[in-house]
């Protein structure tokens, strides 16, 4: 099976199809996705791609970093990358692999979206506290 593969991208969206995102840009065009920039408030990247991966299923990734930057992207960092390339309805997860699988290349965070399953592949983890639903 071929992971890497060119795809089909709309202008004015993102790869998984929303409405380009306002007040930001591209800053690369790739044959499986863009690379964005956000330009208002504090700087942001966000890369994302489209692949099948091993398991044969269609995958969003998404990859969020403050570019130069020493540190990490914030919980709020996430979110943002999250509601505008991923979107709500998507269920998506950021993965902890064990150590021997680990790589850490620069100060990234990724989200992964099953696009074939959208409303997820993990079983359903949510219940019941004092009458709230919770997850």
């Amino acid at each position: 099976m071929t992971l890497n593969k060119t795809i089909d991208i709309k202008p004015g969206t993102t790869i998984s199809g929303m409405p380009a995102p306002r007040n930001w840009h591209i800053i690369e065009t790739r044959a499986d996705g863009y690379a964005w920039e956000r330009l208002v408030g504090e700087p942001i990247t966000v890369i994302e791609t489209i692949a099948p991966k091993s398991d044969g299923r269609k995958w969003l990734h998404v990859s969020v970093a403050k570019p130069g930057a020493k540190k990490m992207p914030t919980y709020e960092d996430l979110q943002v990358a999250r509601k505008l390339f991923v979107g709500e309805d998507k269920e998506c997860y950021q993965i902890f692999p064990p150590q021997e699988r680990y790589v850490n290349l620069h100060n990234v965070w990724h989200l992964f979206a099953c696009l074939d399953a959208p409303k997820g592949v993990l079983p359903q983890m949510d219940g019941v506290i004092e009458g709230k639903r919770t997850i």
